[in-house]
């Protein structure tokens, strides 16, 4: 289902099992006609992450973030992607919003050495918003790279009052949940 976005048309798509992907549309895409899920857990999928949305982009965070943890996921990946992500999952979406570095990321995965590696799993996220890999920045403070292009990523970081160079990074110590 495409839902019209204040930072564009984003595309969300679930199976039976869960939430499957939410994508950046650009005007340049030919529309595609809507195919509603099959399942009864796939639509209510896609109507609860419709309603998270919209309690996400009303700023109200204390309603998004109960509505966000109640969506079941479909996560496809690796081991590292999935605890990469639930890593990033796991960042409370109440104010004030938390951020942290690649490195962080990196640290809190197990894997302090695959720097990259988490930058490029957040690239392959495909559950933007709910997993939000847009609060993961380098160390410099400068904005990297996103799926929605460095726009979108500055749009929604100054969306929850936060700037790249201002936020300091916040290490969990909560334990992430398991991807679903």
């Amino acid at each position: 289902m495409d839902y019209t976005s204040p930072i564009g048309v984003l595309r969300i798509e679930a199976s039976e099992r869960g939430l499957r992907a939410i994508r950046f549309i650009s005007s340049r895409e030919e529309p595609r006609v809507y195919v509603e899920p099959q399942s009864e857990n796939g639509r209510n999928s896609i109507a609860l992450c419709i309603s998270t949305l919209n309690m996400y982009f009303a700023k109200q965070w204390g309603a998004f973030e109960q509505l966000r943890l109640k969506i079941p996921l479909d996560l496809k990946g690796t081991d590292l992607q999935k605890k990469v992500w639930g890593v990033i999952y796991s960042m409370p979406n109440t104010f004030p919003i938390v951020g942290m570095s690649y490195s962080e990321l990196a640290s809190l995965a197990g894997k302090p050495n695959a720097v990259r590696a988490c930058a490029n799993i957040c690239g392959q996220n495909s559950i933007p918003i709910l997993i939000p890999c847009h609060r993961i920045i380098p160390v410099s403070g400068k904005l990297g790279g996103y799926t929605g292009g460095i726009s979108k990523k500055a749009w929604l970081l100054w969306h929850e009052g936060t700037t790249p160079n201002a936020q300091k990074p916040n290490v969990l110590l909560q334990q992430p949940p398991q991807a679903r």
